[in-house]
């Protein structure tokens, strides 16, 4: 896990890095003057701003404006912050490159079915922002409780969309609104359109999975057996749903009345028993205090502190206490990884794809739906839902594979096409 890959430094020996138009404006007019000399001064300056005046605005305001609010600052012991710079989080990092390898995978394929390269730009636009609005929508409102206290707090975290937060399933819905959207603008036929998008999605997903088990979410259960596992540190989603649960510290809990666990076990070596814990005790409350990122290294784990309140007795828990690393879980993000790269070399072996529409759709909604209620099984971050065991993942995977059928029905038994693919420019 490593959810900051690197910091963007504030400065650069006295010259701060962001934070100033002003340096913006000077680039901008450097990269002016540079055209009017390459071009043989048969540009003029109205030329050039009128050509790239929007494209400079947009750079001034990242510059000026974006970069600096999301710079990481801490206060050090001290009433005034200290600038680190922008943190660079490996889940972005991946999903970027996730939507470069979809696009170009994307692009091959619909160029088969006479859709023009110009054609194919807008409409990946319209499908890219519709899968991230999508996948956020979904997780935003599956996770509203738990965004923060305020309206401003949960509307902030809403936007934090490149630390995590995206829903696999919101994305393939809000994709295929965008699909659907621009070919009904542009008069297209779906069907073909979604055919060739599919192994797209499968590698988006396989290279987004890697950004997940950098960002430490979609975490798997605790491993009791000899089969694969990995760790995270503290800090990670993992190590503190484990901590939450009394896990780390050497108990085992079941949820009780309101947010009370009662303790089942206790570990022999645990911290719990050293401290007399004992089992049918009411784990009342944990309260877990996290450390900022320190000024000398803001990547490393933070340093935790807890108290614990145990019927009516309440236990400090120091910070040598804590364990350096989670408890083995099951590496469901790997494994899903995994599955997304063969799922998209599957997808990509079908032939003759072009001729029946909805084949490589349906079958997609099927296979996908499948390894993704296996997948869950092992994941512990989502929670049973309607009164059943099954998360909302494994319901939307269980429409997904009725979907799925029906549109292999209807392609094997309709929609085989022998005529030239329509051509859109």
């Amino acid at each position: 896990m490593r959810q900051t890959l690197f910091y963007l430094p504030h400065q650069i020996g006295p010259l701060p890095l962001f934070g100033w138009i002003s340096w913006a404006m000077i680039g901008l007019v450097l990269y002016a003057v540079l055209i009017i000399v390459l071009s043989g001064r048969k540009s003029t300056w109205m030329n050039i701003i009128s050509e790239n005046g929007l494209n400079w605005g947009i750079g001034a305001v990242v510059l000026g404006w974006l970069l600096p609010s999301i710079e990481t600052k801490l206060f050090a012991g001290t009433p005034e912050q200290i600038a680190i710079g922008v943190p660079v989080r490996g889940y972005g990092v991946m999903l970027m490159l996730g939507v470069i390898s979809a696009v170009a995978i994307a692009n091959r394929r619909i160029e088969r079915i006479g859709v023009s390269r110009d054609a194919f730009l807008s409409l990946a636009l319209w499908v890219i922002l519709g899968g991230l609005a999508g996948a956020r929508l979904f997780y935003v409102v599956q996770k509203w409780n738990e965004l923060g206290e305020s309206l401003i707090e949960k509307i902030s975290v809403a936007f934090q969309f490149t630390e995590g937060g995206l829903v696999v399933y919101g994305s393939v819905l809000g994709g295929m609104a965008g699909l659907v959207i621009w070919t009904w603008r542009n008069r297209v036929r779906p069907l073909p359109l979604l055919d060739a998008v599919v192994p797209a999605f499968f590698i988006g997903l396989a290279l987004g999975r890697i950004g997940c088990l950098l960002n430490g979410c979609c975490y798997g259960g605790v491993c009791d057996s000899h089969l694969p596992s990995i760790t995270f540190p503290p800090g990670s989603p993992a190590y503190m749903d484990q901590l939450e649960h009394g896990q780390l510290l050497g108990m085992r809990t079941t949820k009780g009345e309101d947010d009370a666990r009662l303790i089942e076990s206790l570990d022999e070596e645990g911290w719990a028993l050293s401290r007399g814990l004992r089992k049918g005790q009411i784990l009342k409350k944990i309260n877990i205090f996290v450390a900022p990122p320190s000024p000398v290294d803001p990547t490393a784990p933070p340093e935790l502190e807890a108290s614990l309140m145990v019927d009516e007795r309440r236990i400090s828990v120091p910070a040598e206490s804590f364990p350096k690393r989670s408890l083995p879980v099951h590496p469901s993000q790997i494994y899903a990884s995994i599955s997304g790269f063969l799922l998209c070399l599957w997808a990509l072996s079908i032939s003759q794809w072009e001729k029946r529409p909805g084949l490589v759709f349906g079958a997609g909604w099927v296979a996908y739906g499948i390894v993704r209620i296996l997948e869950e099984i092992i994941r512990v971050d989502e929670h049973g839902v309607f009164g059943t065991p099954l998360s909302i993942a494994q319901w939307v995977s269980v429409l997904g594979i009725v979907a799925g059928v029906f549109i292999l029905f209807w392609s094997f038994r309709y929609g085989f096409r022998t005529q030239e693919p329509q051509t859109t420019t």
